[in-house]
């Protein structure tokens, strides 16, 4: 039998080669029972009469959870499309003189964990807690900044919006996404979906990091990390389409068909990385303590790796800071999610390895997001995952739909999320400074005030 750490590794290797486990288990399956019938056909006879012997204790079991599960997707999908949706615009203003702390006060401003009301109406009537999705998206180089919600949310966003951002403009408009006849025979596309490199609780590199928070009046040479984004979104042309997404829910108890669940995911990763952080500082003091100092004396021994967070490094101590000062702020659960979309005759093949890119991982701008988890153009790598392009086509065909309706949770599409809290979403969608003159960029028009009747020259 395989120990845990061999079998993980064992697992890793076999996900870089985009060979599934799972998968495989059920193509060995008829193989391993093919094996057992050549070596003693009687083991195989026995194993299958105990398996319908027993099977009014397992069949009923499953039977129930089948249908459990096939009833809270049913419900939620009838409360999903009864819902009635809006999509706004952002028309930013020509001069933003507030740091992303504005728009991280607006995210907060708008957490909330309702809408699933009591058990019965999770159950019964498929409520779900509010999403909302954070976008930026390009239209042929036109860039535009936007919000998807419930219809019922829009006067409070509204309200909410204007109150940290009065010269800005905001309309209801057409979804983007919808606009484009999408299909395999016209479009091409490259989409993924991301997730954080580092635990969960781990902040990724957020604006103050950047500076961006002090004075803006200040002379001072300053980078803003969205413009990483923004500079690839403005390298579409004719028929060209790009967008990000961060679908967001308020993180909550965690659902499992309804049912919540006793542990919270997101504290148990800053719990198990902070453990792992401190383990790592005792086990460098016992290592030194042995061999470098040479004590023999166990109780000796124990007390230096007693004194173990002394051996933590700078980084190390940043970093339990940072998880720390992270879960002490509002979390949403999130699912960040790149398309981009051309007609076949105009899909340039590098933009896909550009957005890719356009986090960057750990060397990058945002620091700790990174890793596609599976989803997305990136999981074909080798010939054997899609010999006949038959998954390729079904997935673009999900992603369209899917970012389409803003899927990211419950039905269809319930994904793991990634957990990012207002200060790290407020650095991943904010509204660049006057600085930052990206071309087609949508800005309010400048204001033009009339001269003074005063002035030499000027009649009466």
């Amino acid at each position: 039998m395989l120990l845990y750490e061999t079998a993980k590794t064992l697992e890793e290797k076999m996900w870089k080669m985009s060979l599934n486990v799972i998968w495989l288990s059920f193509a060995f399956f008829p193989l391993l029972m093919l094996i057992v019938w050549g070596v003693d056909p009687n083991a195989l006879y026995a194993f299958l009469t105990a398996l319908a012997t027993a099977s009014p204790l397992w069949f009923p079991l499953f039977l129930f959870g089948y249908l459990w599960i096939s009833w809270i997707h049913y419900v939620r999908h009838l409360y999903w499309f009864n819902q009635e949706w809006v999509l706004l615009e952002i028309q930013i203003p020509p001069e933003v003189e507030k740091s992303p702390l504005a728009v991280e006060l607006f995210l907060s401003s708008i957490f909330h964990t309702g809408s699933e009301t009591t058990f019965l109406n999770r159950l019964w009537q498929g409520r779900f807690r509010n999403t909302w999705s954070l976008e930026i998206a390009s239209i042929e180089g036109r860039i535009g900044f936007y919000l998807h919600a419930r219809k019922a949310w829009q006067s409070a966003i509204e309200g909410r919006l204007y109150g940290q951002f009065p010269e800005a403009k905001i309309f209801e408009v057409e979804d983007y996404v919808s606009k484009i006849p999408y299909n395999n025979d016209e479009y091409d596309m490259w989409c993924g979906e991301y997730g954080k490199a580092e635990p969960q609780a781990a902040p990724i590199k957020t604006w103050e990091k950047f500076e961006l928070g002090e004075d803006l009046d200040e002379p001072k040479t300053r980078v803003d990390p969205i413009t990483n984004i923004l500079e690839v979104l403005s390298n579409m042309g004719k028929d060209e389409y790009a967008w990000v997404q961060v679908i967001m829910r308020a993180h909550a108890k965690e659902d499992y068909f309804g049912l919540y669940r006793f542990r919270d995911p997101f504290k148990k990763a800053a719990q198990d990385a902070i453990h792992k952080i401190v383990k790592e500082a005792a086990e460098r003091a016992k290592h030194i303590a042995e061999h470098e100092l040479k004590i023999t004396d166990e109780s000796q021994v124990a007390q230096v790796v007693g004194r173990g967070m002394t051996m933590l490094t700078e980084e190390e101590k940043d970093k339990i800071k940072a998880i720390e000062e992270n879960m002490g702020k509002f979390v949403y659960e999130c699912g960040v999610r790149v398309v981009y979309i051309a007609k076949k005759e105009q899909y340039k093949g590098i933009t896909g390895a550009f957005m890719f890119r356009l986090f960057d991982g750990v060397k990058g701008p945002f620091n700790r997001l990174a890793g596609i988890l599976g989803r997305g153009m990136i999981g074909f790598d080798y010939p054997w995952e899609d010999p006949l392009k038959f998954r390729r086509n079904r997935l673009k065909n999900l992603f369209y739909f899917h970012s389409k309706h803003r899927a990211y949770f419950y039905v269809p599409y319930d994904q793991t999320p990634v957990y990012l809290s207002v200060e790290e979403l407020a650095t991943l969608w904010h509204f660049p400074s006057t600085g930052v003159d990206t071309p087609g960029l949508n800005r309010v028009a400048a204001k033009v005030s009339e001269a003074p009747h005063n002035l030499p020259g000027l009649p009466g």
